[in-house]
């Protein structure tokens, strides 16, 4: 499993968090997440935290806007025949169906294509385009696609097909001669909000057709939005926020089916559904299927036929799912087998080729590696593969220098898509293994992850997590806030799911508890085992039989950096604090160590046999005993900074029946204040003080012993006076009370702690540490 480090956000002042809380009317968690995330001007604040359809950006301010409308307008009043070819993810299908139903509503009956992954592939597709102009199309609009397909658009033009691209991908280095191109990073006409996905643009362009009525598309629109994890920054705040509000309108009988399906309500739904419900299964239809039945789901106004689709949809999804269970179990001895090679390149068993692109992103995150999925497709002849990489490496950098290798290649940094044979996949193989030194990217280094807050246990509750959904949606360029909870235990814990691997635990400190889970962490829980731990996690809500519960969603837990100390200083250190110790039991330690020169002396005179040395003599034994406690915590720290034995006893033995006094300082003030006022009080009659005052005669004895060398009392003729003290004194420059403070952090640390914190103290002071 890849390591992590953990690196917080930003942290600022207290004071800076309780001065912009106060300035913006927030509380202090959010005010805390938003100075993190830089977010801090009125307006932006504003906006981040209330995000509505005022916020909506004029859609003619994206490139050849105008145009596209034109040439719409003019499809639509001469009855022309138009298409929309769009792509097989989630954000193609919402973006197809988007522009369809926008078409639909302004009077016209257009057709639609999408392609399919492993006939057609990505994008453009001369021979499907060729098809389509034969159907006899006067128009096409791509959606989520089409500025890579300049020869394939020219085609059309040659034909004289209109074209409009609708598209939000990298821009190539020469655009097609398009009629229009809609997108939000053209050179020269960036458009206020350049995150858009696919659906973003569609959805502008209905807005630009439809005014007010689009809104009624603006919940396909926040789907794709999320689906593609395009930055939830600006405009694309609004289309999230506003979508989910949108589902709950039930305007798309499909929608509401799908949502039924995955067991969502309504009324909370939210972007971790759509990311991890609604997507997937809509994606699923591309990797298995044919995605068009997804349009079909989206757009339909028959709720029976829209079950049938979603019910058709649930199973291929299902069978996604097992066909990546399978496929990336089968992976993983190939994953130990290439443990020395810095890029992955797997041979699917009969893989599914819709799968390889997930199965290459799961071994990349437990590897941390670039990994090359691939499958033979027996149609073709060729290999078909699919790449993942991390950030720090860019796979496109990496393979482009080999695209002789290849019949078909494509993608960008961290993802590609390609065909090869299987004779120079082979060849790949081995030349692709010096491109992480190339680009200096080391796999065996942690990963570099950011956290948000540092909160005990007891601070998880309701409230916090209304708090921190204040900044929702979250996704990319939004991350929801990562909790840091230090040194807590994993209790209870337990595997879950069809495979056992991940798991379900009880994250504990001394006096509160959560509910946990870990997908796919039930095998770290058992390597942990036991140890002290800081988990990070997001904390959410899990309702179950109508009741809502805490639940924190775990993305780590490492043993603590104490924890690990502890453990190795228990390998080390014997606690044998309450024990009783025989002589018999002494001679099996090579040297007994002593701080008190009487205890030193006595043992010196018994018939133990091992070796009696002063704490600042040389201890040269394997296994030592520490029979009894320093006066001063000083002395210990410097004999543990320098004690190099294997096994060290500590006994901290001491013929004191009760402990030391600890100073009470109204107590003292009570004793001064009486002596002040009484007259001939003698020395010797001291016990009737403290009966009068309801001390104990000791206490009395310690605090007189401190006044006296303070100077604020002296003794005259036998009796107790007020001294003329010329200056104020402090406590601590009395010896006996200085003294008596060090002997109470002796009891206190040495004594009085469990074995645990003990250790925890010692550990910055041990040569071991």
């Amino acid at each position: 499993m890849t390591l992590i480090n953990w690196e917080k956000r930003k942290e600022p002042t207290k004071q800076a968090i309780e001065e912009f809380a106060s300035k913006k009317d927030i509380n202090k968690i959010v005010a805390q997440l938003l100075l993190q995330r830089g977010i801090v001007d009125d307006s932006e604040v504003e906006s981040f935290l209330h995000a509505n359809v005022d916020e909506l950006q004029d859609p003619f301010g994206l490139h050849d806007m105008d145009k596209a409308l034109e040439i719409i307008d003019d499809a639509i009043n001469s009855e022309s025949k138009i298409a929309i070819y769009g792509d097989y993810d989630a954000d193609g299908v919402t973006s197809t169906s988007i522009m369809k139903l926008t078409l639909q509503k302004l009077g016209a009956k257009p057709i639609f294509y999408i392609p399919d992954r492993f006939k057609d592939g990505y994008g453009p597709n001369l021979d499907r385009y060729k098809e389509l102009a034969d159907k006899g199309i006067n128009l096409l609009i791509t959606v989520d696609n089409g500025v890579s397909g300049k020869d394939e658009i020219k085609y059309l033009k040659d034909r004289g097909i209109k074209v409009i691209i609708t598209d939000h991908h990298d821009l190539p280095k020469e655009l097609p001669e398009a009629d229009a191109i809609v997108h939000p990073t053209i050179p020269g006409s960036e458009y206020v909000c350049p995150y858009l996905s696919g659906a973003g643009v569609a959805f502008k362009i209905a807005d630009a057709l439809l005014g007010d009525e689009a809104l009624e598309l603006i919940d396909l629109a926040a789907i794709g939005t999320v689906a593609d994890s395009v930055a939830l920054k600006g405009e694309n705040r609004v289309i999230v926020t506003e979508g989910l509000k949108q589902m709950k309108q039930n305007h798309h009988v499909g929608l509401s089916a799908l949502i039924k399906k995955c067991k969502v309500k309504l009324n909370d739904i939210s972007e971790e559904d759509i990311g991890f419900k609604i997507a997937p299964r809509i994606n699923a239809l591309g990797r298995l299927d044919n995605a068009s039945s997804g349009i079909e789901l989206l757009t339909t106004g028959d709720e029976n036929f829209a079950k049938e689709i979603v019910n058709e949809t649930e199973e291929i999804n299902s069978h996604r799912q097992e066909l990546v269970a399978t496929a990336f179990a089968d992976a993983q001895s190939q994953i130990q087998a290439q443990h020395d090679n810095g890029v992955l390149v797997l041979k699917g068993n009969n893989w599914h080729q819709g799968v390889l692109g997930i199965v290459a992103s799961r071994a990349m995150d437990q590897e941390n590696k670039p990994v090359l999925a691939t499958q033979f497709d027996e149609n073709s002849g060729i290999m078909k593969g699919s790449g993942r990489s991390p950030e720090g490496f860019n796979l496109f950098t990496a393979l482009q220098q080999y695209q002789d290798l290849f019949t078909a290649f494509g993608g960008h940094a961290q993802a590609c898509g390609f065909s090869i044979e299987e004779t120079q996949l082979d060849k790949l193989t081995k030349l692709v293994q010096t491109e992480p030194a190339k680009q200096g990217y080391d796999y065996k280094a942690p990963v570099v992850k950011n956290y948000d807050l540092d909160l005990n246990v007891a601070d998880l509750n309701f409230d916090l997590i209304k708090s921190i959904n204040a900044l929702a949606p979250f996704g990319m360029g939004n991350p929801k806030p990562v909790i840091k909870l230090e040194n807590v235990e994993l209790m209870q814990p337990r595997s879950i799911g069809q495979d056992g691997t991940h798991l379900k635990v009880k994250i504990a400190d001394q006096s509160h508890q959560v509910d946990a889970i870990g997908f796919g962490m039930y095998q770290k829980s058992k390597e942990v085992n036991g140890a002290i731990c800081d988990v990070y996690g997001e904390i959410g809500i899990n309702e179950w039989a109508g009741r809502k519960n805490l639940q924190l969603m775990l993305d780590d837990f490492q043993v603590s950096p104490m924890a690990a100390k502890i453990q190795t200083l228990k390998k080390i250190y014997l606690d044998y604090r309450n024990k009783r110790i025989s002589a018999e039991i002494m001679d099996h330690f090579d040297n007994i160590v002593f701080f008190n020169e009487t205890y030193y002396e006595a043992a010196k005179r018994s018939k133990v046999n091992s070796k009696m040395v002063r704490y600042n003599e040389d201890v040269d034994g394997e296994n030592i005993l520490i029979y009894d406690r320093p006066h001063d915590l000083k002395l210990f720290e410097k004999f543990i900074q320098n004690n190099k034995s294997t096994h060290t006893a500590l006994f901290f033995h001491t013929n004191l029946t009760r402990g030391y006094l600890k100073p009470d300082m109204s107590r003292m003030k009570t004793l001064l204040k009486y002596l002040y006022t009484h007259q001939n009080i003698k020395v010797d009659q001291m016990d009737l003080v403290a009966k009068y005052l309801n001390f104990e005669k000791n206490d009395i004895d310690f605090y007189l012993k401190v006044f006296f060398e303070l100077n604020f009392v002296k003794m005259v003729n036998g009796f107790v006076e007020k001294a003329n003290a010329s200056q104020q004194r402090e406590l601590i420059e009395s010896p006996t009370y200085l003294k008596r403070l060090q002997r109470n952090d002796v009891e206190k640390i040495l004594i009085e702690s469990n074995f645990d914190d003990l250790l925890s103290w010692m550990s910055d002071y041990d040569c071991h540490c």
